[in-house]
Parts: C-alpha cells; structure tokens; sequence
C-alpha cells in the first residue's frame, strides 16, 4: 500500500497494527493510503527511487521519503 509523503509511516503502520479502522478510513478516503498502482510501481523503478517500507501482515506499507 501507498503512504502518502505527508504521513508518517511508522504513524500508519502501528495504526494497521491496531486495527484502528477510523483512522485508517480517513487516510483511504483522503487517497493518503491506497494501492500502488502499476504506472507508480514502473516511475519508482524508473527513476531508482529510494523507498521505505514496513510490513504490517498482511501488508507492505510503501512510503516515498520527503
């Protein structure tokens, strides 16, 4: 899953972790977390962009640093 830039990554994924499902709605119907999609996937690849990424079972948690 894609975090937006203007969240915290850890903030997100003890969030999943939780199970906090309001918070977590929020970020989704703000598309501050979402899919990643293919076209994003390939410009990452692209352009050797560094990542950060957790793994909250069964998620992987995709964040572009600032």
């Amino acid at each position: 899953m894609r975090v937006s830039a203007g969240l915290d990554l850890v903030d997100v994924a003890y969030a999943i972790q939780q199970d906090d499902v309001e918070q977590v709605k929020l970020w989704t119907e703000a598309q501050q977390l979402g899919p990643v999609s293919d076209d994003q996937a390939r410009e990452w690849v692209s352009n050797e962009t560094s990542l950060w990424a957790v793994v909250v079972k069964p998620w992987v948690l995709v964040h572009e640093p600032d």
